[in-house]
């Protein structure tokens, strides 16, 4: 069996160029990574000392996330305390504190955090046990906050906050507190939320009709059934009927007014070729009667025209079931059909 070796030195050299390589790679990321860091936080240094300490405050938290130092964190710390956002400065020289492995930075942070404590001002969301729903969320300025730290006292910046809850099934709830920079204490209390109102579900609506006749409605019966013999048209007959009959009657009377107020003016004169000294009420009387016998005349037009209309939709407005003409044919003695008009 052939074997192959392969010189021990050659193995070396491989390795060691692997290593070098990674070294050089390696390195030049997290050169990278330093370098921005040291340019933010030159960059902060910069507009600190130009006063500038909101942007200044930006650079050092920035470098900070870049890559965490102790003297970064300082730096932070006072630009923060000079901002009056005490709570933030305290957390940033609490950092610098646990990082610092220069004893002066150690020092001076713990100098710090001993001068700001005083000086903190503090908020508790106290959340009561009957507040506590199941899913219940609190939240400080959109930011929720973690259930460990409900009815605790925590250092906050001076300034105003928006407390929010909600839950599942209840109704949100929000409230807003102002907080003063420094030695301030202020709690809130978070109720118990109100539940929403529960509507019931509507009924489901079938897929199908539902089986069975459908009822029959008024004007449409049912077939089979019989129908009614008022129907909407023969209704509106008795109706013009009605009319019929009283401008009959109503002719009727203007016509015996006129028929009195002749023989009342007839038996003042009798003879027209004979003077009449009541001619003027003779005449009076015929003028009357004259005029009672023209209402009467168009009270008979009317009541004519009435009826007639009346009949029309009497006949027109029959029944279905009712109505048509049955022609049944029959042999006996003589030989014809019989007509039977049903309305």
């Amino acid at each position: 069996m052939a074997t192959t070796r392969v010189p021990v030195c050659r193995i070396a050299a491989t390795s060691l160029a692997a290593l070098i390589l990674g070294l050089v790679f390696g390195g030049g990321v997290a050169h990278a990574q330093n370098a921005a860091a040291e340019t933010l936080f030159s960059e902060g240094e910069k507009l600190f000392k130009e006063g500038r300490m909101a942007e200044a405050c930006e650079a050092f938290a920035a470098s900070n996330r870049l890559e965490a130092r102790a003297g970064t964190l300082l730096n932070l710390g006072t630009c923060r305390e000079k901002l009056g956002q005490l709570a933030s400065a305290w957390s940033a020289f609490k950092d610098a504190e646990v990082r610092a492995k220069d004893p002066k930075k150690k020092k001076t942070a713990t100098e710090r955090i001993r001068a700001i404590e005083p000086r903190l001002s503090f908020l508790t969301i106290s959340v009561p046990d009957e507040s506590r729903i199941d899913g219940l969320v609190v939240s400080r300025d959109g930011v929720e906050v973690d259930a460990a730290l409900w009815n605790r006292a925590v250092p906050v910046d001076g300034g105003r906050y928006v407390v929010a809850g909600r839950a599942p099934g209840h109704e949100e709830w929000s409230t807003t507190v102002e907080v003063d920079n420094e030695v301030d204490k202020v709690s809130i209390e978070v109720p118990r939320f109100k539940e929403l109102i529960k509507l019931a579900p509507p009924p489901p609506t079938p897929d199908t009709p539902p089986s069975g006749p459908e009822p029959p409605t008024i004007d449409e019966p049912e077939p089979g059934a019989p129908a009614g013999m008022f129907t909407p048209r023969r209704k509106l007959a008795l109706g013009v009927g009605a009319v019929a009959l009283v401008a009959l009657a109503g002719g009727a009377v203007f016509g015996s007014q006129a028929n009195g107020f002749e023989s009342d003016a007839d038996a003042l004169c009798p003879d027209e070729s004979v003077p009449c000294p009541d001619g003027d009420r003779a005449n009076d009387l015929i003028d009357r009667g004259k005029s009672r016998a023209l209402m009467a005349n168009v009270a008979f037009g009317v009541g004519t025209g009435a009826a007639i209309g009346a009949a029309v939709l009497w006949f027109t407005g029959r029944p279905p079931a009712d109505a048509g003409v049955a022609i049944t044919p029959y042999l006996g003695e003589t030989t014809g059909v019989d007509v039977q008009v049903r309305f």
